[in-house]
């Protein structure tokens, strides 16, 4: 299978620009469907425990099919199988089950068989607990099973697809750039920085001009930290992002008490950055997010209810929990009792889709990323 670069290049531009647009994503997935041959393909998240569809993407499969997957078929065959897979590696559905048994299955029957749908390839993009966001492309019975080439394929595309659906879930930020929202950004208690492709500094926002001044950063022409191996460090994360890598993490110590703060580099493919003009960004390619965790102003409840359908009880368990405190020490400080607390943790976790505290307290943290002000308004 020859494959021009410009084909290749059109793909990633759409996977990527999805991370921003999400109504992009059935384009991106008919767009690999043509590339190997498929029927189609679609992205989706899931749980388990709560037994909820958070988003399905569905690029040219058949929609009636898919509600069927949806209300009667979560558990089958192929999904059973990639539970336990880890996140990034194409699995073929001939792997998982063999097409005889498959086509005994109830799920073939109302889901594959009237897509003529056999062969799939596979693949977790994220994984929290019993919550999985999925990538499968569906192959027809006459068709029959990927060929090598398009298996690799598929693998070349496993990280793009990978960071892509990270950065729709984790960077809030994204979103309010690409609607040019910048006052937005300063609005935000986590540093966000942009560099162009020459690696200078874009855009600061107030945060991260903040750490600037304390000498935890350095932001002049380009950026460095006041630790030169950790500038090095730093340094190569970029390079590999603007290579066009999936981008990468780093911890630094703030100067001057050494509390770690955590750095989060991105590539930038999302062509809505590059029309950017009126805010004076052009040419935009990576982005960096400089988290402080102990940076963290009163959260209202309201807000974590709001983003999860939590009630006030379990929103009240969610905040104390997030804080690091044992399950003890949240029963004490909330006058209940620890098996209350399981319980409501429980209940915050399915909704959630986290399985821990600490995947808990990343959450409630991007929800109090926005700066409070005494008042409660947001500053």
């Amino acid at each position: 299978m020859t494959l021009s670069s410009d084909r290749i290049e059109k793909v990633l531009d759409l996977i990527y620009d999805a991370a921003a647009e999400n109504d992009l994503w059935p384009h991106a997935l008919t767009a690999i469907a043509d590339l190997t041959r498929s029927e189609g393909g679609i992205l989706f998240g899931q749980s388990y425990t709560a037994q909820r569809i958070y988003f399905d993407f569905n690029g040219r499969l058949n929609e009636e099919c898919n509600r069927a997957y949806q209300e009667r078929h979560m558990q089958n065959p192929w999904s059973l199988h990639m539970e336990h897979q880890p996140t990034g590696r194409l699995v073929m559905s001939d792997e998982a089950v063999s097409l005889g048994e498959l086509q005994a299955s109830a799920f073939y029957d109302e889901v594959l068989r009237p897509q003529e749908v056999g062969h799939n390839g596979m693949m977790a993009l994220a994984a929290r607990q019993d919550f999985r966001a999925a990538f499968n492309m569906c192959r027809s019975v006459r068709r029959g099973p990927f060929d090598p080439d398009e298996q690799r394929l598929l693998e070349w595309l496993s990280p793009h697809l990978c960071r892509s659906v990270t950065l729709g879930f984790r960077i809030d930020g994204y979103l309010a750039m690409q609607q040019a929202a910048f006052n937005i950004l300063d609005r935000l208690a986590d540093g966000v920085i942009v560099l162009d492709r020459k690696a200078h500094v874009l855009f600061a926002n107030v945060t991260s001009r903040r750490m600037a001044e304390e000498g935890s950063l350095r932001l002049h022409q380009s950026i460095a930290t006041h630790s030169p191996a950790h500038s090095q460090r730093l340094n190569e994360l970029i390079r590999a992002a603007l290579q066009g890598a999936a981008g990468g993490t780093m911890s630094l110590p703030r100067n001057p008490d050494g509390r770690l703060l955590t750095i989060l580099i991105s590539s930038i493919r999302s062509k809505d950055l590059g029309r950017l003009s009126d805010a004076g960004v052009k040419d935009a390619a990576v982005l960096l997010f400089v988290i402080d965790p102990a940076n963290r102003r009163s959260i209202p409840l309201e807000r974590i209810r709001d983003a999860y359908g939590l009630t006030h009880a379990e929103a009240r368990v969610a905040l104390a929990a997030s804080s690091g405190n044992t399950i003890r020490e949240t029963a004490q400080s909330l006058s209940l009792s620890p098996n209350t607390i399981k319980t409501h943790l429980r209940r915050v976790f399915a909704k959630t889709a986290t399985g821990r505290q600490a995947e808990l307290a990343g959450l409630i943290a991007a929800i109090g990323s926005m700066r409070v002000g005494e008042t409660g308004s947001e500053q």
